[in-house]
């Protein structure tokens, strides 16, 4: 059992101990999302998420070392949305308006995936077509580095991981985004 307060805004957040990411990663391989296809699809590297994990055998109470915005994009793969938000996304009147902004590609699994260019970018973010969709809001919800985010959408290189838990706050699905093979819809009980 996973304890709620992991599953909150960052302000709140408790860092899941070792037991609780491994019992995420555990659906992910029951769904048939070993460490190695998860990495593939998601960007997650292999032995971050094994030593997220680490010895939760041994020591299943021991505070993993996981990134507070990769909790929340494991998270959103086992069905627990917009964690940062307290499960809110942002209303969209008409998501094809947004969908629209980028190509297909930019809603693929990571290794289909090619990252939106810095004119798209800036379609989105600080153009107050959404007013949550700020850098200075998204780095704060999600605990990122607010140089390395600016980064990233002056580039036109933002991490795979910081694009899906942007879209996620637009109310798209990322578990049927990124898990392409679900035959069902995977919930955490």
């Amino acid at each position: 059992m996973i304890r709620d307060n992991t599953f909150t805004s960052f302000d709140k957040w408790s860092k899941p101990f070792v037991s609780e990411v491994a019992e995420l990663v555990n659906l992910l391989k029951e769904y048939g999302y070993d460490t190695k296809r998860l990495a593939q699809v998601t960007g997650l590297e292999e032995k971050n998420v094994c030593k997220w994990t680490a010895n939760y055998k041994k020591e299943p109470l021991e505070p993993s070392s996981i990134p507070y915005p990769c909790w929340c994009f494991l998270a959103a793969l086992v069905g627990k949305t917009n964690i940062q938000t307290n499960g809110q996304a942002i209303h969209v009147d008409n998501i094809k308006t947004v969908l629209h902004l980028f190509k297909p590609t930019a809603f693929t699994p990571k290794n289909k995936f090619q990252c939106p260019t810095v004119d798209q970018f800036n379609k989105l973010i600080d153009s107050g077509l959404f007013e949550a969709m700020s850098v200075d809001n998204l780095t704060a919800l999600f605990n990122w580095n607010l140089t390395s985010f600016r980064e990233g959408l002056e580039k036109g290189n933002l991490p795979f991981l910081n694009w899906c838990l942007i879209i996620m706050m637009l109310n798209i699905n990322i578990q049927k985004m990124v898990l392409k093979d679900l035959e069902e819809e995977l919930t955490l009980e």
